[in-house]
């Protein structure tokens, strides 16, 4: 079954190639590698370079499995790549003969890897970084693509329900719940892969952290760290018994098709701390901000900016996004094929969204004593708002009697 059709495909392709043609690189190809590149570009993940020129009909050379990849892809052009070095005899057929200019995902592409197809395309070609031109075209979404990710939220809506039922067990610990709550998202459908860009970024399914053990920093890119259950992960849930009174994040990712939604919700055993709700209730009013002031041509540097000065005004600003001088950096990102995607509520991202942006916007604060405090929501970028895909409640979650 082909998760993608010709003329959405076709649709990438066309964005892209004008892209190339924009970027003044001049490119001659791109070769595409990269799992959600290719998967975005051609509706396969089997082993494959996916050729795409600035004029040509991209050609799929498949290394394993053919088959699997003829019945995967809309592409009408799939071919058999039996050697590697066969390669540039296959360029050549798009791109004449060298000397070529030739784009690949430098971003993620290990050195070694870059270093075989640098000898084996040979002296007279030149890689260049194409991670950008891939990841601004898949960067708005187009109907099709937004509606997976609804489908993932109506998932998570129902992962959500069963949050009190599990944290009403005697005895349970934020590790076990994490376990628990990993294995009903497989239930409802969740492919079991979590999909980042990058070196070193890696995270499962959901984290759940309570307490002082959830106020922990660590090495991660994400604004919640946590103990986690062993040395060799430290990153999320710990194994102590979750204690009464004592606020609980639960942040979760759902993927039914390779779609990540991302939402935040918290909860407790018992009676949530006044001081508590009140955090909790301020980044709740960011989130309305968001949802009141973004739409398409909003910029994404400002609107962090805003985010920080209202944290700031609210009280809520020394440990905004993390404790202290370890913050995170940003208050939102996009969502897709990866959790990690373009655009981000950051920094020195100075475009405007546009229509079609997704956006995980995510304002948490992190207490020495109750962990991270916050909520999550994923969004759609429209012309004159922002489409709340994750229709969850918000309220704070109460453990079964």
């Amino acid at each position: 079954m082909q998760s993608f059709d010709a003329a959405e495909i076709q649709a990438r392709h066309q964005r892209l190639q004008e892209l190339m043609k924009a970027s003044g690189s001049n490119l001659d190809a791109i070769i595409v590698l990269n799992t959600a590149d290719l998967y975005y570009l051609s509706g396969t993940v089997q082993t494959a370079h996916l050729l795409i020129t600035p004029g040509e009909e991209p050609r799929l050379l498949v290394r394993k499995v053919l088959e699997r990849a003829r019945g995967d892809s809309p592409l009408e052009l799939i071919e058999p790549l039996a050697r590697m070095k066969d390669l540039p005899e296959r360029i050549a057929e798009l791109c004449g003969p060298p000397p070529w200019r030739i784009g690949m995902e430098l971003d993620v592409l290990p050195a070694a890897t870059y270093a075989f197809y640098s000898g084996l395309l040979g002296e007279e070609t030149e890689i260049l970084d194409a991670s950008r031109l891939l990841m601004a075209n898949r960067a708005t979404k187009s109907e099709h693509e937004i509606g997976e990710l609804r489908r993932a939220a109506e998932a998570q809506r129902l992962l959500f329900e069963a949050v009190p039922e599990l944290l009403g067990r005697k005895g349970i610990s934020t590790c076990e719940l994490q376990n628990q709550l990993d294995c009903r998202a497989r239930t409802l459908g969740h492919c079991g892969v979590i999909r980042l860009r990058g070196m070193n970024i890696g995270t499962g399914i959901g984290t759940v952290t309570s307490g002082p053990d959830g106020a922990l920093p660590n090495h991660s890119h994400f604004p919640i760290g946590g103990r986690g259950p062993h040395v060799c992960v430290s990153q999320g849930g710990s194994t102590s018994p979750i204690e009464d009174d004592i606020p609980i994040i639960i942040d979760y990712l759902m993927s039914l098709s390779g779609y990540h939604s991302d939402c935040t919700r918290m909860a407790v055993r018992g009676t949530m701390p006044e001081e508590a709700v009140e955090i909790y209730e301020k980044t709740r009013e960011l989130l309305r901000f968001c949802e009141e002031t973004i739409r398409a041509g909003s910029i994404p540097s400002s609107i962090y900016e805003e985010m920080l000065s209202l944290a700031n005004d609210k009280g809520i600003g020394d440990n905004f996004m993390g404790p202290g001088e370890l913050a995170v950096k940003f208050v939102g990102h996009s969502v897709g094929l990866e959790v990690n995607e373009l655009p981000v509520l950051a920094p020195r991202f100075d475009e405007p969204l546009g229509e079609g942006n997704t956006l995980a916007i995510e304002p948490k604060y992190t207490h020495p004593s109750w962990g991270v405090i916050g909520v999550e929501n994923t969004y759609a970028v429209r012309a004159d708002r922002l489409e709340n895909l994750t229709e969850i409640p918000e309220d704070i979650i109460s453990a079964a009697d």
